[in-house]
């Protein structure tokens, strides 16, 4: 991956390049971003770019700094994911061939598809699918954390430095982080972690005081328009349209680009959570409470950030915030009818039910509790409309 292939984050990435060159590469860091983000393309960039044997330095003026020159032996590995001073660490779970003690070494040729295949912007859910684990939630354990200190203790095969990716380090599992904490206060000489996260609230702080934080802020359109002329035959108005719904996420530009584009798939569950609190239909609450608990964990958060996003929606729409709306379809038609019902006087209430269900599932409480519990205290708040 060359830094040259991921839109926009032109500070972000001479920031990087600038701590190779100047050789003040910081030993632990954590790449915050949200769902979507290219924070694993730019750590894999990153770290291509540390190894690289051929590094192009650019004429001053030019967008880049540098980038790593794309044909040397070690970039050719990192383009298969294969250098041998490369390593990865991500949740597992066990799987219908897998049944005991699973460990990230033995999903890697799933990894190496997934994230090929994705084009570096894989989900959680996503990855969960890819591998089968069902309605299980993965962690990374302890097996994993004793592997990172095994193979970190070794020397590097062929670069100068090695480099250990942890993708969603938010699933690191509790008596896993000790491992872990030792050799990040000690790394052995020439040694890069890269913890990849989306919540810093559910990262241990003895992890993050470990760490240099880069984060990730949301795609600006205008670098986000600019990629898009420069690499779509698209009309200036579907360009335009575009990046209005991508709203700085470019993960959901290729579904629109292809004309494959639906309807987000937790729409249909959230209008329906909606109607019946409104209606304060009690069994039919609790049947769609029974029928949320089976999809899994993962997606009933993945439903609950999409319900939070359709109430800021609705509220911009309340406000007459027009151009912030950023979405179309029957999306938009229903955000347009529902903000008479969510709107500034109440959209703060139902945001905070939203994100306590989103906790609560998070720590493993019984999601139907859970969600009939947020069916029944939107329902309250609808009722003094």
């Amino acid at each position: 991956m060359l830094f040259q292939e991921i839109v926009g984050h032109k500070e972000l990435k001479n920031r990087l390049i600038n701590t190779v060159l100047n050789q003040r590469i910081s030993h632990a860091q954590l790449f915050l971003g949200a769902e979507g983000s290219e924070k694993l393309a730019l750590a894999l960039a990153y770290s291509q770019f540390i190894s690289c044997k051929e590094k192009q330095i650019f004429p001053e003026g030019s967008e880049l700094l540098a980038d790593s020159c794309g044909n040397c032996p070690s970039c050719l590995k990192y383009k298969k994911l294969a250098h041998p001073d490369l390593h990865f660490i991500f949740p597992v779970a066990t799987t219908k061939s897998i049944t005991t003690k699973p460990t990230s070494a033995q999903f890697l040729p799933q990894w190496r598809e997934a994230l090929i295949e994705s084009n570096y912007y894989l989900n959680l859910n996503e990855w969960y699918d890819k591998i089968g684990i069902e309605n299980k939630q993965g962690r990374i354990g302890v097996d994993d954390a004793n592997q990172v200190v095994k193979t970190l203790g070794l020397r590097a095969y062929e670069g100068d430095y090695k480099v250990m990716i942890i993708w969603m380090v938010e699933k690191l599992y509790h008596a896993a982080a000790p491992k872990l904490l030792k050799i990040l206060e000690e790394p052995p000489e020439k040694t890069l972690f890269i913890l990849i996260a989306e919540d810093t609230n559910l990262i241990l702080k003895t992890i993050l005081s470990r760490t240099q934080l880069v984060k990730l802020l949301p795609l600006k359109d205008a670098d986000l328009h600019e990629y898009l002329s420069r690499n779509f035959s698209a009309s200036e108005a579907k360009i335009d349209a575009i990046v209005n719904l991508a709203d700085g996420n470019f993960k959901k530009v290729f579904p629109i680009l292809t004309n494959t584009e639906v309807d987000n798939p937790y729409f249909e569950h959230f209008r329906e959570m909606m109607l019946l609190s409104y209606q304060r239909d009690f069994i039919k609450m609790r049947d769609k409470s029974d029928a949320l608990s089976k999809i899994g964990r993962e997606n009933i958060k993945q439903l609950l950030q999409y319900g939070m996003r359709i109430v800021r929606l609705c509220l911009y729409q309340d406000l007459g915030n027009f151009d912030l709306v950023k979405s179309s379809g029957s999306e938009l038609e229903f955000i347009q009818k529902f903000s008479r019902f969510v709107n500034q006087s109440n959209a703060e209430q139902i945001n905070s039910i939203l994100n306590e269900a989103s906790f609560h599932i998070e720590r493993n409480v019984n999601p139907k509790i859970t969600m009939m519990d947020t069916l029944l205290q939107i329902g309250i708040i609808f009722s003094k409309i």
